[in-house]
């Protein structure tokens, strides 16, 4: 097994109101509990309206995540222009502060979606509250002791930064991040249980402002009084506190299950902070190892070589919405149908490999196959030379990274929070010790290529364990239903021995061809039999 699921107080199929339109969503459910593999076809048919939800629901996660990125095209040159570098520095320390200081909840988020979206399936109602309740007094808790924390110690982290153009608007700006630290805990809880209602277009309304708020809000500011960075911190904490409390006026619409029956217990907690405890060991591991590599290149190569690799690294990086978008719709799916012991969660799992597959491989190709060309118009023929091939090797790695999104999302769901925390633990020392072998060997070509072997270990690891939860003929089926997009891919990235840019274009319709094709294919293997 791949890790003891855990589980609360025994619970005795889902339905919670919509609060977008005030009637029940159902979780996704599928006619025949057969395993089938990555583009094998029949597949067991799913009723037509399921899987539009599902399309519908990550239609709205990419639209909520990416739509911000496009603003900050427009607002980040202004931001450095009015502000400095050395405030715009400060700013982009504040917004990791609001994005990722979410670790604060332990992991106990995704642990509550989980628990949730089983306790709804299974209908017990009388526990929908206490583990509601119980999840996020801890998440409260957490928030408070992580922002006494960030303000207790903001003036000697303030005096770790060099060149502050004023050492007390940024403790000032500290602090205020500090009284909005509970408000930010609390909503990845809040947002936990509207995931777990599948409330995902409902959700979207407001991540789609509070992400445009990160960058509209601070860019208001400027235009407003300046370069005032206190005031762009409390636009940003007031935008935090708002979105926490409509979380909150959501989820209880949400949840009628609620009302009388918010109460702490005792039994949720080991369920929850065990869960939380794995997924926060990963969460600590994996954005370490996702940064690690420029440390090395710093002290291995040299500073200006960071440039060089980082940036490809961010280009292909920005994919992960894809995967992160349906994930967060498989999420609760998955955790559902696992704990019914449910086979058929095989067929969802299938076709995510099979859509992500489809979708990625034309846009990874692109990038590889014209890195020096997008390179050299971006940023100039010098940087392309450069960093050129180093977007190749990335280009390859994301789309297997991308893939293991839903083997990990599998695990999750299916409780095993354990094995892969231990497999991140795993990886770290291998990782360093070939990032700093090969780098010191190959320069930037030896971290990328450390890097790219990660990606394929870690995804062939993730996969690995869930053909082995699988078992049997249908875990062996799955093994050889992957050669097929895997030699697809070999194939597509085979067009970089080619020499002209026209010849490089033809090679890419061809793959744009056989996307198409395989779309089709899924398409029609989705639709249920007459």
């Amino acid at each position: 097994m791949a890790g003891k699921a855990i589980q609360g107080p025994h619970i005795t199929s889902r339905a919670c109101a919509d609060p977008g339109q005030g009637g029940l969503v159902q979780s996704a459910a599928f006619a025949h509990p057969t395993s089938y593999s990555p583009l094998h076809r029949p597949w067991p048919p799913v009723p037509g309206p399921i899987v539009l939800k599902l399309a519908r629901h990550t239609f709205f996660n990419l639209l909520g995540l990416g739509a911000p990125l496009l603003f900050a095209l427009v607002s980040i040159p202004v931001l450095v222009r009015v502000l400095g570098p050395e405030r715009f520095g400060l700013l982009t320390l504040i917004w990791a502060v609001t994005s990722y200081f979410g670790l604060f909840d332990l992991g106990l988020g995704r642990a509550l979606t989980q628990q949730l979206a089983i306790t709804l399936d299974r209908k017990d109602d009388g526990q929908v509250g206490p583990l509601s309740a119980t999840a996020l007094a801890l998440m409260a808790a957490l928030g408070l002791v992580g922002g006494a924390l960030m303000m207790a110690l903001a003036p000697w982290g303030v005096d770790l930064i060099k060149q502050l153009p004023d050492r007390q608007e940024a403790i000032n700006a500290t602090l205020v991040m500090g009284l909005a630290m509970p408000f930010i805990v609390l909503t990845a809880g809040l947002r936990g249980m509207l995931e777990a209602c599948h409330a995902f277009e409902v959700l979207n309304y407001i991540r789609l402002p509070m992400g445009l708020w990160t960058f509209a809000g601070p860019w208001l500011v400027v235009l407003w009084r300046g370069p005032d960075l206190f005031t762009i911190t409390v636009a940003l904490a007031a935008g935090r506190v708002l979105a926490c409390a409509v979380h909150g006026w959501l989820a209880w619409r949400a949840l009628p299950q609620l009302r009388g029956r918010l109460r702490l217990q005792r039994a949720w907690l080991r369920p929850l902070l065990v869960s939380g405890g794995w997924l926060t060991l990963s969460n600590l591991v994996s954005p370490f190892m996702g940064y690690v590599d420029r440390f090395v290149i710093g002290a291995s190569v040299s500073a200006a070589a960071v440039a060089f690799y980082a940036t490809p690294q961010e280009i292909v990086t920005k994919l992960w919405i894809i995967p992160g978008a349906l994930t967060a719709v498989l999420f609760p799916a998955f955790a559902a149908q696992v704990a019914k012991q449910d086979g058929s969660a095989w067929g969802l799992f299938d076709r995510a490999v099979a859509t992500l597959f489809v979708v990625l491989l034309p846009i990874t190709a692109a990038l590889a196959l014209f890195a020096h060309e997008l390179l050299g118009w971006w940023i100039g023929p010098e940087f392309a030379r450069q960093s050129g091939p180093i977007l190749q090797v990335f280009a390859l790695g994301i789309l297997i990274n991308c893939l293991a999104h839903v083997p990990l999302t599998w695990l999750h769901g299916a409780g095993h929070f354990r094995a892969p925390a231990l497999l991140h633990c795993a990886e770290l020392p291998l990782f360093v010790l070939a990032l700093w072998l090969l780098s010191a060997r190959w320069g930037l070509m030896g971290a990328a290529l450390a890097w790219l072997l990660r990606m394929l270990l870690d995804s062939a690891a993730l996969f690995a364990l869930v053909w082995r939860e699988r078992g049997g003929a249908a875990g062996a089926a799955a093994k050889h239903g992957m050669l097929v997009p895997a030699a697809l891919a070999l194939l597509a990235f085979a067009g970089l021995g080619l020499g002209s840019a026209a010849w490089r274009a033809a090679w890419l319709l061809m793959v744009l061809a056989a996307a198409a094709t395989m779309a089709a294919s899924l398409y029609r293997a989705s639709r249920p039999s007459h």
